[in-house]
């Protein structure tokens, strides 16, 4: 999911706070300079990875041989080349085997995510979404009028006891759940990766409920160490239950966040309907060529990890970092892959009221309850490792130790 693309007010406020604490004029009251800003907020990816003279090349040879397709309009459901290159990569990587007609390209994951909001949930519909969750999902199903129910999480992901809790008090209450909103592997904006038994308590608990799981796995390819897990989808697919899981993913944090590519499987039926209400023109037809290309030409494997490695330097250098300089009353996850780290303060500290001073120290971050439907999280904090250098991650840290050890 893209982080530039939420409006939900807090998110819109904290913004606005770090733009003005980014321009305010370098001077604190103290007369000291203040530092430049060192922001932890946005899990954008590194401008630095992306393989700018690669897509150089693809979009030349798109220009030269497949222009009159390329800056034409295009099928609704997506471009076909890319959708058979998708389909090839998860056959390679999961074993997957997809029929074109179970996906659809999208305008980034943000895209496939408000389309099914958009298409499956009517007001007042009943949906379930870990606590906490990605920000940007959830301000989507609240645009679609939907009762959230939030389930929360431990170091396993989506606790079972609490979710079949939810899902039999929403059944006494003659309501059913129309999905489970999910993100596997590394969450957003927790770092913690669904167990491989809790994938199959899940599924069980969707059939026995009749309701969709909602799997968003924008951060799979960026793992650090041991073997990916089986998603969702592909389990439901190999296994006796078949079409609970819509699934959506992102070529943003794999190829380059600019192209504005995503995708969603699901059964055909589910797709039909999706794209029953999809009214773009076809999802950028060029950027589509251009990754079809890139990927045809083998480049997507090697750059992936190249990923693997480059985003796992950054996420060292941060826990390295927060054992070296936090008060030991602060915890925090260790994710095995994606972009973000989860603190946790003591109860008594408000991660919204010391973003201010974090600013005056010149360090920038994401308080927790912005990651929360209810009003939750206020002890916590999202820290994104994927965009700045190695230095200012260890000059970052240091300087937001300093203000929680003032704090305590």
């Amino acid at each position: 999911m893209d982080e530039t693309t939420v409006d939900n007010h807090l998110y819109a406020e904290l913004w606005s706070a770090s733009a003005r604490a980014w321009n305010t004029p370098a001077a604190e009251p103290s007369g000291r300079p203040r530092p430049s800003l060192i922001s932890f907020t946005y899990g954008l990816p590194d401008a630095a990875t992306f393989p700018s003279e690669e897509l150089t090349g693809a979009a030349s040879l798109v220009l030269r041989e497949h222009a009159a397709t390329a800056l034409q309009y295009g099928s609704i459901h997506g471009s076909h080349r890319l959708i058979a290159a998708l389909i090839h990569k998860l056959k390679d990587d999961e074993g997957l085997d997809l029929d074109p007609n179970q996906v659809m390209i999208t305008n980034g994951s943000s895209g496939a995510l408000s389309q099914v909001a958009r298409v499956l949930l009517d007001p007042g519909d009943y949906m379930v979404a870990e606590a906490p969750s990605f920000l940007g999902a959830v301000n989507s199903f609240r645009r679609a009028q939907a009762q959230i129910i939030e389930v929360p999480l431990d170091s396993d992901g989506i606790r079972i006891d609490a979710l079949e809790h939810a899902l039999r008090a929403a059944h006494a209450a003659g309501r059913r759940v129309k999905f489970l909103y999910v993100m596997p592997n590394y969450q957003n904006p927790s770092g913690v990766t669904l167990s491989f038994p809790r994938r199959h308590d899940l599924l069980d608990l969707a059939a026995e409920y009749r309701t969709l799981i909602l799997e968003d796995d924008a951060y799979r390819d960026i793992r650090f160490e041991g073997d990916a897990l089986p998603s969702l989808f592909g389990i439901d697919a190999l296994g006796d239950i078949r079409g609970h899981v819509i699934r959506t993913g992102t070529f943003s944090k794999i190829l380059a966040a600019g192209l504005r590519l995503g995708w969603v499987i699901a059964p055909e039926p589910i797709i039909r309907k999706l794209a029953a209400f999809k009214d773009d023109g076809g999802t950028s037809p060029f950027s589509s060529a251009i990754a079809a290309a890139y990927i045809e030409a083998g480049e997507l494997g090697p750059h992936i990890e190249q990923l693997q490695q480059h985003y796992k330097r950054k996420r060292d250098a941060m826990l390295r970092a927060l054992r070296q300089h936090f008060p030991p009353s602060v915890s925090w996850s260790e994710p095995v892959g994606g972009f973000f780290i989860w603190l946790t303060l003591p109860d008594h500290l408000d991660a919204r009221t010391l973003l201010p001073i974090a600013h005056e120290e010149g360090v920038d971050y994401l308080p927790g309850a912005a990651c929360f439907a209810s009003d939750s999280g206020s002890n916590n904090i999202r820290l994104a490792y994927s965009q700045p250098s190695l230095d200012d991650i260890e000059e970052g840290i240091k300087r937001l130790g300093r203000v929680l050890t003032a704090s305590l």
